[in-house]
């Protein structure tokens, strides 16, 4: 695994959801990356039932109610502290999660 700089952290507005797209080695990585009160979780946009992306429009992955993070198909819901599926067609089931670290105003990613 290597950590690779993703963004700084002024470019995540609070309790918000953004797209990245990282490139390594050939592969590409589509994450979904958002931030609630002073956390920052990273989730790979793969819904775990159909294995489609989750946003309907980009950056565009939370409920109505900003509660919970929503595949825009099926409307599955998955929390944002682990990833799990809490409602929908792949309940129990969990979203990939990243580690991040914040160096000073940055914000690397694992993988």
């Amino acid at each position: 695994m290597s950590w690779t700089f993703l963004c700084k952290k002024y470019d995540l507005p609070l309790n918000s959801s953004k797209s990245f797209s990282i490139t390594t080695d050939g592969e590409t990585l589509e994450l979904l990356v958002l931030t609630q009160q002073d956390e920052v979780y990273a989730y790979k946009n793969h819904c775990p039932h159909l294995g489609i992306p989750l946003n309907w429009q980009p950056d565009q992955f939370l409920s109505i109610e900003e509660t919970h993070i929503q595949c825009s198909t099926h409307g599955a819901l998955f929390t944002f502290e682990q990833g799990d599926c809490i409602a929908g067609p792949c309940t129990g089931q969990s979203l990939t999660r990243f580690p991040l670290e914040q160096r000073n105003d940055e914000i690397w990613l694992q993988y």
